[in-house]
């Protein structure tokens, strides 16, 4: 039978979604990562050939039957990095149809908007991408975290967490609802413990508690300082959608969409609500939303759109 393959190839896991070419899913599989920028390249094929034909079994699929693939992976930020995806996928044994692969911002921005619109995704990293109806393209954030990139993710909350806790041990803030928290889960007595941790975080071997979901919780029982982060959180995120607005000139359109991705956004009420209302209150013709559909299935999509576009 024929299909299409959608894939969401991110740093923790690998998805592939085999779906008809209308659309309906078929079989659907996670597998191991494949990061073309961390592995070395024979692992890389490994894992993605071993990932696709565990899909494939579980319907008995034939590579020759896929009539589109579509990838989209994280760590694909330059002409290097997309020449080097696409000789991997392209160079698949087995597969004779198109092979597009692109950012994993862009599959997520074709799922929640379409293909026309921003997505502002704000999960560990915090990343902007859109297109508009003529089929120009921008991005903005994603930088590395040592130029102080993925502003208003949940690293960039964690961190704000941490520095609101070295405020508290030298008595520029007081206890409260949040500093509890976050002491219930990095049990901070001393400043040798906060050092401690900044400490593992530069070494790249403290693993994050889940900070920013400590932070969420604290600002929804009205914790001011939680709040105020979530507040800044949204005034990142939103400019990082915003620039793709004004640079795609979507605004001048009759309606225009804004999707929201990630779950230090769309998990966090505070954070996604901020950020909704700065977007309303300075557009009138905007739908903020947050997608009903994943990365794999906006993989899907485009090809979907790309076999329409060729008929």
């Amino acid at each position: 039978m024929k299909y299409i393959l959608g894939i969401d190839s991110g740093g923790t896991k690998y998805l592939v979604r085999a779906c008809t070419p209308e659309g309906d899913v078929i079989a659907e599989y996670v597998g191991f990562p494949a990061p073309h920028y961390r592995l070395e390249r024979e692992e890389v094929i490994k894992r993605i050939n071993a990932n696709i034909d565990a899909c494939l079994a579980e319907f008995e699929g034939s590579r020759k039957e896929c009539v589109y693939l579509v990838c989209g992976t994280t760590g694909l930020d330059t002409d290097r990095d997309q020449q080097v995806v696409d000789d991997i996928y392209k160079g698949l044994p087995g597969f004779v149809c198109p092979v597009l692969c692109v950012n994993d911002a862009q599959v997520a921005q074709f799922a929640v908007t379409g293909g026309v619109g921003v997505v502002v995704i704000a999960g560990t990293g915090s990343i902007a991408f859109g297109c508009n109806e003529k089929g120009q393209t921008a991005r903005c954030g994603g930088w590395p975290p040592c130029i102080f990139g993925d502003e208003g993710s949940g690293s960039w909350i964690s961190m704000r967490a941490l520095n609101h806790m070295s405020l508290l041990m030298d008595g520029r803030v007081r206890p409260s609802i949040l500093s509890g928290k976050l002491n219930e889960v990095l049990h901070l007595e001393r400043k040798e413990d906060l050092i401690g941790v900044c400490i593992d975080i530069e070494h790249m071997c403290w693993k994050n508690p889940g900070l920013a979901m400590v932070v969420d919780q604290a600002a929804e029982q009205g914790d001011p300082y939680a709040v105020e982060i979530l507040k800044e959180a949204a005034h990142h995120t939103f400019s990082l959608g915003d620039t793709i607005v004004q640079q795609l000139h979507l605004a001048e359109q009759p309606a225009f969409r804004v999707g929201a991705w990630g779950s230090a956004i769309v998990k966090s009420k505070l954070h996604f609500q901020f950020f909704k209302e700065l977007f309303t209150e300075k557009y009138d013709n905007v739908e903020v939303l947050i997608a009903r559909e994943d990365a794999a299935m906006g993989a899907c999509r485009i090809a979907q759109a790309r076999l329409k576009n060729a008929e």
